[in-house]
């Protein structure tokens, strides 16, 4: 047996021991009844609402002092005349043409972009960006007049595949498409295509992740689409998470044109743009997770900017804070920040929450400060979209051992804490969810080496997509 599979087990065993623990704790106190953990009031400016709900009200003393946030953010249902005009958008298409891409992807592709165009107004600009070995312009931001369709048309028809995969030259020339162009009021967007791993000049995640972030500073996205087998599903998400975009993965190339299409349609429904969340921390406290997206720090605040709300969309996202729990004690949650941009102009909307977790050295009274409602939605979206991940990095890795070994944490940990709180979503999750992904770490590791390392390819990747979607709330 490997170490780390005994590593695993042991920690298995803990999680059965403490769980078992506050489930026998749940069926001894009978007279102990939930508490409901507040839910901050709605506040609105009339444009977009924010509210906010703990998973639990307390933690143990000597715990981890997790606690979960549920964040909804909503988007007023913008009117829409019509004799009012579309917002305006520029689209900066950054193209993969290395030599993996020839055939069926770069035509397919291409012929995406051209029927793209036919889409666009002349307030509409495109421009196109392809990188190979070397990084090519192939036309700045033109407006989609007729005159600058046919020339575009013209150049992306002479578009070749060859050569390697200067990704991260790309993305510079893409980005910086945008950043010499005045931005006149349009909603503008980049879309970084690939479909193998980056190869030529810098290949760093990070460093890549860290230049796409410049979107963020400069009210305009990145999103990214894998296409294929072959391509660095872990980076795609990052450029997307870090741009502020969404992440896309095309197994088949002949869904380039829905995807684009996607792209365009939710850049002209753009209720507040470039959100981003500011949760004052106090001393003690950590946010250590934000639903899968990137964390900053600046002057005692952490900031997450989780993309775009479109005009009447609702988004639920998850922070997880690490609260100091070696006392008891109560922690507040006092207020959050949503600053954002609407019609280019900046505006920010305060919402007190004055939200409360007590550190208490009775388990009773933390499994009986869950809430049912909250605590659910967490599993759901938050935690069983984290195992998705956690289980597609280890088949990628062709761990078997450990795909399986955390499904069953997952699975023992929710079963005892359910026998409590009771919730027929995360009952139906258990029985059915996580049924079926244990069959599909099964089927993925059996058969033939070469089937089974093309299983574990496709498999990754649908289960990080699958995710990636539904963790950052953007699942359709």
């Amino acid at each position: 047996m490997s170490s780390y599979r005994k590593g695993f087990l042991t920690i298995i065993g803990l999680i059965i021991i403490t769980s078992t623990a506050l489930a026998y704790v749940g069926s001894q106190s009978a007279s102990i009844q939930p508490t409901q953990p507040p839910v901050a009031g709605t506040k609105t400016d009339g444009l977009v609402s924010v509210s906010a709900s703990l998973a639990q009200s307390k933690v143990l003393v000597g715990s981890d002092g997790k606690v979960s946030m549920a964040v909804r953010l909503t988007a007023a249902a913008l009117p829409r005349k019509d004799d009012q005009p579309n917002k305006p958008v520029d689209l900066v298409v950054v193209l993969d043409r290395s030599g993996s891409m020839n055939g069926q992807k770069i035509n397919d592709a291409c012929g995406a972009i051209i029927k793209l165009m036919e889409r666009l107004t002349p307030r509409d600009r495109l421009a196109l960006v392809t990188y190979s070995d070397n990084v090519t312009s192939v036309s700045g931001l033109l407006t989609m007049d007729a005159a600058n369709r046919a020339q575009l048309a013209a150049a992306i028809n002479q578009v070749r595949a060859n050569g390697g995969t200067n990704l991260g030259g790309g993305l510079q020339l893409g980005i910086d498409t945008l950043l010499q162009a005045n931005a006149d009021g349009h909603q503008r967007k980049v879309i970084l295509i690939s479909d193998g791993l980056a190869n030529q000049g810098i290949t760093d995640p990070t460093e890549l992740g860290q230049m796409a972030s410049v979107a963020v500073e400069h009210n305009f996205s990145i999103s990214s689409v894998g296409v294929g087998l072959d391509f660095n599903e872990v980076l795609m998400t990052a450029l997307a998470d870090h741009g502020a975009g969404r992440y896309y993965f095309l197994e088949n190339p002949g869904a380039f044109a829905r995807v684009f299409e996607d792209e365009f349609q939710t850049a002209r429904k753009v209720a507040a743009a470039g959100l981003e969340l500011r949760i004052p921390l106090k001393e003690g406290v950590r946010l250590t997770h934000a639903g899968g997206y990137p964390i900053s720090y600046h002057k005692g605040y952490a900031m997450v900017h989780p993309g775009d709300l479109l005009s009447g969309q609702d988004r639920q996202l998850f922070l997880t804070f690490a609260i100091s729990a070696d006392h008891e004690g109560i922690m507040t949650f006092e207020q959050i920040e949503v600053r954002y941009q609407h019609q280019g102009m900046a505006r920010t909307l305060i919402a007190p929450l004055g939200l409360t977790v007590a550190c208490v050295p009775d388990p009773k009274e933390v499994v009986a400060s869950v809430d049912e409602k909250t605590w659910s939605d967490q599993v759901l979206q938050e935690d069983f979209s984290r195992l998705k991940t956690t289980v597609a990095e280890a088949i990628r890795n062709g761990e078997r051992d450990k795909a399986e070994a955390e499904i069953q944490a997952y699975e023992v940990h929710n079963q005892q804490l359910n026998a409590v709180v009771g919730s027929a979503a995360v009952a139906k999750n258990l029985n059915e969810d996580v049924r079926k992904l244990r069959e599909g770490v099964k089927e993925t590791f059996s058969g033939a080496p070469a089937a089974v390392a093309e299983k574990r390819k496709q498999q990754a990747k649908t289960l990080q997509y699958d995710g990636y979607q539904i963790r950052r709330d953007q699942k359709k």
